[in-house]
């Protein structure tokens, strides 16, 4: 698989698209993370997915946000306003913040962050890209503390403090085949950068595509190979490295 002992090293566990439509797959996905990392795990919070806010979440919704231990802003609706390009098409128009400019980014952003704010009580520290699109600079987002992108999570302060991922993904749009091909492309990560820390990603399709038990059988490797798990914010703590 390309991954050797840890040593204590660290990895980040995500849930994306954490939105109450995916209630059902969500509830499964966490009881069965939970026996193997318990609460460390991180949520990509979608605050109105495809115009259904999260204002008048379910009770069931609001335990699930309480049992992980990170909670990341995630786009605004996660949909966007383009329709033919390659990638919109790839993602069902998943692609929210590609093609806008600076200020239709940060508006959609403070948007997410007050329907998020009232939910949790907090601002998110953190931003994940919808479809990993992102066509301007993390420092951009200053009122942000880091940027969870593809390949790194990036400071919003200081450009030159970055943490390296090897990124294991699943969900690679309506082609459901191409998902084994983003299992790949996490083990060739891990080849080509030894020292990037494993990120596994979990998105609700995944569960209905049936490959959250190989997201299972790649976290037991790694907690087997000595790595232990860690959210953005306390990575982004812990060090920095040259981009």
């Amino acid at each position: 698989m390309g991954i050797s002992g840890g040593g204590s090293r660290p990895m980040l566990i995500a849930i994306h698209d954490f939105s109450p439509v995916f209630l059902r797959e969500l509830s499964e996905i966490v009881e069965r993370l939970y026996p193997l990392v318990g609460r460390q795990v991180s949520a990509a919070v979608v605050p109105c997915w495809h115009g259904i806010s999260l204002g008048n979440s379910s009770n069931e919704y609001r335990r699930l946000l309480n049992v992980v231990e990170e909670r990341l802003l995630h786009g605004w609706t996660h949909q966007s306003r383009f329709s033919y390009h390659p990638i919109s098409l790839l993602t069902r128009q998943a692609d929210e913040m590609r093609g806008l400019d600076r200020q239709s980014i940060l508006q959609r952003i403070e948007r997410g962050q007050a329907v998020f704010t009232d939910l949790t009580n907090q601002p998110a520290s953190g931003f994940v890209p919808p479809a990993w699109q992102m066509p301007i600079r993390s420092t951009d987002l200053s009122l942000l503390r880091f940027v969870v992108r593809y390949g790194a999570i990036e400071s919003c302060q200081d450009e030159r403090r970055v943490r390296r991922l090897a990124t294991w993904s699943w969900d690679w749009g309506r082609l459901g085949w191409l998902s084994r091909g983003g299992e790949i492309l996490g083990k060739v990560q891990c080849l080509r950068h030894p020292t990037a820390i494993p990120c596994v990603v979990i998105h609700p399709i995944d569960l209905r595509r049936g490959y959250l038990p190989r997201a299972e059988q790649l976290i037991r490797k790694l907690l087997d190979c000595g790595y232990v798990p860690k959210t953005a914010a306390q990575l982004m703590s812990e060090g920095d490295e040259a981009p």
